[in-house]
């Protein structure tokens, strides 16, 4: 075999390696290979990761309002404890007569989002059923006053 024909068959093998190597890659990013894709450049993020190596994106949770003043706007759950009020300094100020000061709060617990009442006087429901406290699951429908959420997450 002639120096020619060995390199060509070298690039060659090398070639075909790189396209394995990109196929796999893509066919992760689709959330197949042991991971999940991540929310922002879309690349496979590892099990154990806590937000993407690449881009920096972190998953979270938020609250998509559906109805109240705060409707069409969402808020991202981005702190340990999320507050819920009538006044300044809660995370969330509601002008509404049937929201208390200190409403009530969402904090993180473990890697889960647990929501409280913090003693309001009309409280918190959360699925039409007044709690005073619950461990939010995805598409939670969470009522304060006449302001109503979505609880969603990445």
């Amino acid at each position: 075999m002639s120096t020619g024909a060995l390199i060509t068959l070298v690039a060659g093998g090398a070639l075909v390696l790189l396209l394995v190597i990109y196929l796999l890659a893509t066919r992760g990013s689709s959330g197949t290979a042991g991971g999940r894709p991540c929310g922002g450049c879309k690349r496979v993020m590892l099990p154990a990761w806590t937000k993407c190596l690449f881009c920096g994106w972190a998953p979270g949770a938020r609250l998509e309002f559906i109805l109240g003043p705060m409707a069409t706007q969402t808020l991202a759950l981005a702190e340990d404890v999320t507050t819920i009020g009538s006044v300044a300094g809660n995370s969330v100020v509601l002008a509404d007569p049937a929201v208390s000061k200190k409403h009530a709060g969402i904090r993180k617990v473990d890697g889960n989002y647990e929501l409280a009442d913090l003693g309001s006087t009309n409280g918190v429901y959360v699925n039409g059923q007044k709690v005073p406290k619950k461990t939010l699951d995805v598409g939670d429908v969470i009522r304060v006053g006449n302001t109503e959420a979505v609880f969603k997450r990445d």
